[in-house]
């Protein structure tokens, strides 16, 4: 068993998790191998794991595949299984990102019953640098390259753990063959239609050039930390700067704004925004939001500006930024 593997329960036993957690289980051999070994931590530690299963109805056998998965969770210990369904009209477009959405939404909606609050994914190192590469094909910023955090909170109310973002999904598939473990494979993993199974095909290539998914996610591991550093010092800021918070809006000191970095003003704005339409869902486009604090940061003439629901207005008189709800 690779280290990564060996040191699961380890990490596992850092993060603050209840009696029980859930897990997202597929049958895939990723998601397979993340259930043995929660299984085997969850025996040490007396705690239940729920493997919840989402039959998205999107292939004619994806019920009798649910079923199997059930059956051989029935195996592990301190496992439990349920099978939820996305029923109704499935959509014609955007198919994955919907069912997607959906599973998450369903799967919330059974750990409610179970008053677990933590759903961990078998998101492991080259689901990483497929992350990664995406992300870069889309231009994103620094946030996106860091790619996917370990812990992260969802607008569903729980808190998606991945304990294999540093393990291969080769380990994965020699831990099956290594504890006999049953899994299936989804067909469309392999559709090149979809644009992950795509950057699978041309992953030979890619490590050719130097860019293997080990040296991908590392550089995003890399990035991450940068990230986290950015956040420490824009939350800071945002302190130093609120001068006064009210229900519609906020005041910030001009002054201190703009001695600051860039960067740390771009991420103060972004938090006003999210704080004042916490059910927004997309953010403003980066390149509007850059123009604007381009705007707010150089022009002594910025005589306000409106943003993806809020508004933005300089105070001259008491030097201040009002942030508001439009």
């Amino acid at each position: 068993m690779s280290q990564p593997l060996e040191d699961f329960a380890l990490s596992l036993n850092k993060l603050p998790l209840g009696k029980s957690v859930a897990a997202g289980v597929s049958g895939g051999p990723d998601s397979m191998a993340m259930l043995y070994l929660l299984s085997e931590w969850a025996q040490k530690n007396g705690t239940i794991v729920h493997a919840i299963t989402v039959d998205h109805g999107l292939r004619a056998e994806s019920a009798d595949e649910a079923e199997t998965v059930g059956n051989w969770a029935k195996n592990l210990k301190n496992v439990t299984h349920r099978i939820v369904e996305w029923r109704g009209e499935k959509p014609q477009t955007r198919v994955l990102e919907e069912a997607r959405a959906a599973r998450y939404a369903l799967i919330a909606d059974a750990m409610k019953d179970t008053g677990t609050e933590h759903l961990f994914v078998a998101h492991h190192r080259d689901d990483q640098a497929e992350t990664f590469l995406i992300r870069l094909a889309k231009g994103s910023g620094l946030d996106g390259l860091s790619g996917m955090r370990v812990l992260q909170p969802t607008e569903n109310g729980i808190t998606l753990v991945r304990p294999l973002l540093n393990v291969s999904k080769e380990d994965l598939l020699a831990l099956c063959e290594e504890q006999n473990i049953p899994y299936a494979l989804d067909p469309s993993n392999e559709n090149e239609k979809y644009l992950r199974p795509r950057l699978r095909a041309a992953q030979g290539i890619l490590e050719e050039e130097g860019l293997s998914a080990k040296r991908l996610a590392t550089t995003a591991k890399r990035l991450a930390r940068a990230r986290s550093a950015l956040e420490q010092a824009s939350e800071k800021l945002y302190e130093e700067a609120l001068t006064q918070k009210r229900s519609d809006g906020f005041f910030f000191n001009i002054n201190i704004l703009r001695s600051s970095h860039e960067e740390l003003v771009l991420r103060v704005l972004l938090k006003a925004m999210d704080e004042l339409r916490p059910d927004a869902d997309y953010a403003p486009r980066m390149e509007k939001l850059e123009n604007l604090l381009d705007r707010i940061m150089a022009d002594p003439g910025f005589n306000g500006a409106t943003l993806g629901g809020c508004i933005f207005a300089l105070h001259a008189k008491n030097a201040t930024l009002w942030v508001g709800r439009e």
